[in-house]
């Protein structure tokens, strides 16, 4: 988890989701995100519940008092946000 607050310490105030699994964390910007999000609708031939949450925190959360994650595991995706008061409580 270390490499996922790093990530949103280097990001401090920017709009775009963490990427991150076990062992590594990559920060995608808003246009980024969103080039993903198209880019799997056309995979699949239509948008799907992932993508719509996905797009829809990002484009509501508070840059500067919170964090999006994308978590992936083996089996699953999952979206994640975070505030500053999460990160200071544990």
């Amino acid at each position: 988890m270390r490499h996922l607050v790093q990530s949103f310490q280097e990001h401090m105030s920017e709009r775009g989701a963490h990427f991150y699994d076990d062992t590594q964390c990559h920060f995608l910007p808003w246009d980024k995100v969103f080039e993903f999000i198209r880019a799997l609708a056309k995979k699949k031939g239509t948008e799907d519940l992932f993508s719509e949450r996905l797009a829809d925190t990002l484009a509501n959360y508070d840059p500067d008092t919170e964090f999006l994650a994308v978590q992936q595991n083996e089996k699953s995706i999952s979206v994640e946000l975070y505030s500053q008061k999460d990160l200071v409580e544990r």
